[in-house]
């Protein structure tokens, strides 16, 4: 009986070391794209822009930058056989929850992302996001946070997650209202 138990312990633990969610993987801000000749930069060094306006209805998916830092370390000194870094990250997706301030809420929402591949040891990058892409946010209305977290992949095929972040939207239907980069 005692070794069932054991078992059952150890696929248990197996199975939720499959994607990990590291702080080393850190989401430090969200940037507003910014307009250079016929399309818009995301600088990772920008301030973060709080409280972006957007009609969810009307825009092609409220593109934002969020920065990601990969503090994991290079592991080329440790793996003198290969001399690699497989710490490099490459971002794939974004899962994010939608909460209607007072209202509705969206949960796991999946959205394909675009980036750059973020290297180890303290590098950064932005990833864009089109946070309003998923069809079932174009009704939403209002103020709206959401929470987020981008996944991705290591050089050596391990998946991982970056930290938990959140940000708020308020939604407009104005003409004008949105920036010309959401």
């Amino acid at each position: 009986m005692k070794i069932r138990w054991l078992i059952a312990l150890a696929a248990l633990l197996g199975a939720s070391c499959r994607t990990k969610q590291n702080s080393a993987l850190v989401v430090t801000k969200v940037v507003l794209g910014e307009i250079s000749g016929t399309s818009c930069k995301y600088d990772p060094g920008a301030d973060e822009f709080d409280f972006a306006n957007i009609d969810p209805a009307a825009n092609s998916g409220g593109t934002m930058g969020v920065v990601l830092q990969n503090n994991l370390s290079d592991p080329t000194a440790l793996n003198s056989l290969y001399r690699t870094n497989s710490a490099t990250f490459h971002p794939h997706q974004v899962v994010a929850d939608y909460e209607v301030i007072g209202g509705t809420t969206l949960t796991n929402q999946i959205i394909p992302v675009s980036g750059t591949q973020i290297t180890s040891g303290g590098g950064t990058g932005p990833v864009l996001v089109p946070f309003f892409s998923p069809a079932a946010t174009a009704t939403l209305t209002g103020t709206i946070r959401v929470t987020f977290q981008v996944e991705g992949k290591l050089d050596d095929g391990s998946v991982m997650k970056s930290s938990q972040h959140e940000y708020i939207f308020v939604t407009c239907s104005t003409a004008g209202c949105n920036s010309t980069c959401l």
